[in-house]
């Protein structure tokens, strides 16, 4: 590892550098309440379809991971700001090699990308990445949960609320986790999974498989017709209880 580098007249650290590289902030785009967003008026849309928006696009952002023992992890969040602001971050972990002179994880990134973005509020927060003993409880879950730091700095973070959806799901989504940042701290503290609400699938869900255009694709060819894709797996079991959620424990959800 290079020693810590010179930057505009001060010295930064390795783990500053590498901030600085990786803060910028990523938008779907920033819409009023009145706005539409994936066909839906914020004040009426479909928890599901922002969940399996966010889902995509996060398990994509798994390919910046930088880890050295090639351990991607990626995060992303929906988040709302001032002037009803809203849009989503995402980020991914980054740690060179087995100290932890440069050691950012997906959850620190996403949250430090929306405070600069002046979010203030995170209303769904999703971690996709390959299951592993949590270092801190010595917990196998299902799927990987936010590690005893990043829970302990989610819990200390203003723009996590009690009713923050947390998102977890293995590469293959072939088991998805949806919870409280409290449910999860209850597993690891208590071995209390009461609040972990999980859906397995027997193979990925056809509305979660990579998406690619065909291999002989050209440009110049007329556009080619998309073949719906099945997605009653997903919408009649993960989709309709987000809907219970937000209906049944009334939450608003942002």
């Amino acid at each position: 590892m290079s020693s810590p580098e010179e930057v505009g007249g001060g010295v930064k650290s390795a783990h500053d550098v590498v901030m600085d590289i990786v803060r910028r902030p990523v938008h779907l785009r920033d819409v009023a309440a009145q706005s539409y967003l994936g066909g839906h008026t914020f004040e009426r849309f479909q928890l599901g379809d922002f969940v399996l928006q966010l889902l995509h696009e996060t398990s994509e952002f798994r390919d910046r991971a930088a880890s050295y023992r090639n351990f991607g992890v990626a995060a992303g969040a929906w988040c709302k700001g001032v002037d009803q602001k809203y849009g989503r971050v995402l980020g991914y972990n980054v740690k060179v090699d087995d100290t932890d002179l440069v050691n950012i994880h997906a959850e620190d990134l996403v949250t430090t990308k929306a405070k600069d973005a002046n979010f203030d509020q995170i209303s769904v927060l999703a971690v996709i990445g390959p299951t592993q003993e949590d270092h801190a409880s010595s917990k196998h879950t299902e799927t990987l949960h936010p590690c005893g730091r990043c829970r302990g700095r989610l819990a200390d973070s203003p723009l996590v609320r009690p009713d923050t959806l947390f998102v977890a799901a293995r590469p293959d989504f072939t088991v998805i986790q949806f919870a409280s940042l409290a449910a999860i701290q209850a597993v690891h503290d208590d071995g209390d999974d009461s609040g972990i609400t999980t859906f397995r699938f027997p193979e990925t869900p056809a509305i979660l498989a990579p998406r690619s255009m065909p291999d002989d694709w050209t440009a110049s060819r007329p556009m080619m017709r998309v073949e719906e894709i099945d997605s009653a797996d997903y919408d009649e079991t993960v989709g309709l209880y987000l809907l219970q959620r937000q209906g049944v424990l009334g939450l608003e959800v942002e």
